[in-house]
C-alpha cells in the first residue's frame, strides 16, 4: 500500500506551484503558426470536474489566440461518434473535426498523479490529419483550483502555440526643436533712418527724382500745346485753315467747320502734292507732339517708380552687432524735467 500524501501548508502549495510552473516552460521559442477554425474538446480525466474546469479555461485561452469558434464537445463524445479505436488515431479524430468543420482540434487528458496532475493536450490539423504540437505537464493539485486554474491553462496554451507575441511599443513623439533665434552678433536688416548712407542710394534718389520730374513737366507741357481747342498748336492749324480762304487760289481751301477732319482734308491729294501743305505740316507737328507726350509719361511713370524703389532703401539697412544686442535686451534711455528745475535721467533693460 503507498504512503498516504501528505497535504501542504499554504506557503509551500505556492510554492510549488511557481516551482512547477517554472520548471516545465517549453523550451521552444514559439510553434507553428494556427489559422482557421477550432474546437476545444473537453478533457477525459480521472476528475471530471477539474476535466471541465480546466477545458472552459483552456477554451477562453486558446479563443484569445485565434483557435476556437468552432462546436463544443468531449474527446468521448467524438470517439464515440465516429467509432475510433482506443487510442484513437488522428486520422479518425481528423474525420470527426471535418464533420464538425474546424481547421484545428485540441484533445487531450487530465490524469492524476501522486499529490497533483498530468495535462496532456495535442494540437490536430484536420486538413492534415496530423498532431502539430504534443504537450505533456504536470502541476499541483491547487494549479487546478478556481483561482489558479486560468494561469495554468494560460501556461498550457503558451506551451501549445507558442509565447504570444508583445506589441511593440509606438515610439515617442518628439516635440518639433524650437527655431534657433538669430545670433545678436550678425548683422540683420532693419527700417529707419540712419547716418552713413551710401552715397549710390543718395544719387540714384536724386537722379531717378529728377527724370520723374523733367518727364511729367515735359509730357503736361507738350499736352498743353496740342490740346484741344485752346492749345497753341492747335489753334495756329486753325488758323491757317481759315487763312486759306483769303487767297485767290480756291485749290488750296480746307474745310474747318464742325464735324470736319482738318488734316484729312488738308493732305487731301492735289496733284504733285496735298490740298494745303501749311496745315498738312502743322497737323504733323502736333500728332509728333502727341507721340512725346505719351513717350514722357511713360519715362516719368518709369522714374516715379526707382524713385519710390531708391526711396525705400534710404531707410533699409543692416544693424550693427552692437545695436542688435542693445534691441534684443530692451535697452533705453530716457529724460524728464523735475518741478524743482532740473532733470531726471532714467532708462531700463532685460536680462
Amino acid at each position: 500500500m503507498s504512503p498516504r500524501p501528505r497535504r501542504l501548508s499554504k506557503p509551500a502549495t505556492a510554492l510549488s506551484l511557481a516551482l512547477a510552473l517554472s520548471l516545465s516552460l517549453p523550451t521552444t521559442a514559439a510553434a507553428a503558426p494556427v489559422a482557421g477554425k477550432g474546437s476545444v474538446l473537453t478533457l477525459e480525466g480521472d476528475d471530471p470536474a477539474k476535466a471541465a474546469a480546466l477545458t472552459k479555461a483552456l477554451q477562453a485561452e486558446f479563443a484569445a489566440r485565434g483557435v476556437g469558434g468552432g462546436r463544443d464537445m468531449s474527446l468521448s463524445e467524438l470517439k464515440l461518434t465516429m467509432g475510433c479505436d482506443e487510442p484513437p488515431s488522428p486520422k479518425c479524430l481528423a474525420e470527426g473535426g471535418r464533420t464538425l468543420g474546424v481547421d484545428n482540434m485540441v484533445y487531450g487528458s487530465l490524469a492524476k498523479s501522486g499529490g497533483g496532475y498530468v495535462v496532456q493536450l495535442n494540437l490536430l490539423d484536420v486538413g492534415g490529419a496530423s498532431v502539430k504540437e504534443s504537450v505533456t505537464a504536470e502541476y499541483p493539485a491547487s494549479a487546478l483550483e478556481g483561482g489558479q486554474v486560468n494561469a495554468t491553462a494560460k501556461d498550457l496554451v503558451g506551451r501549445v502555440l507558442g509565447a504570444e507575441k508583445v506589441a511593440e511599443p509606438e515610439p515617442a513623439q518628439t516635440e518639433p526643436e524650437p527655431q534657433p533665434e538669430p545670433e545678436a552678433g550678425k548683422s540683420k536688416l532693419v527700417w529707419g533712418r540712419y547716418k552713413d548712407q551710401p552715397k549710390w542710394k543718395k544719387a540714384g534718389l536724386a537722379a531717378s527724382a529728377s527724370i520723374a520730374v523733367l518727364a511729367f513737366g515735359a509730357g503736361i507741357g507738350l499736352f498743353m500745346a496740342w490740346r484741344k481747342p485752346n492749345g497753341p498748336v492747335f489753334k495756329k492749324m486753325l488758323q491757317l485753315a481759315e487763312d486759306s480762304y483769303d487767297n485767290d487760289n480756291p485749290d488750296d481751301n480746307v474745310a474747318y467747320g464742325e464735324g470736319e477732319d482738318i488734316c484729312r482734308n488738308a493732305r487731301a491729294p492735289l496733284g504733285d502734292g496735298v490740298t494745303n501743305a501749311a496745315v498738312a505740316n502743322q497737323c504733323t507737328r502736333g500728332e509728333n507732339m502727341a507721340k512725346a507726350t505719351t513717350g514722357m509719361l511713360v519715362l516719368g511713370g518709369v522714374a516715379l517708380a526707382s524713385t519710390i524703389a531708391f526711396t525705400t532703401l534710404m531707410f533699409v539697412h543692416r544693424e550693427s552687432p552692437g545695436m542688435a544686442k542693445l534691441r534684443k535686451h530692451g535697452v533705453n534711455f530716457g529724460a524728464a524735467p523735475t518741478f524743482t528745475g532740473g532733470v531726471m535721467f532714467g532708462g531700463g533693460m532685460r536680462f
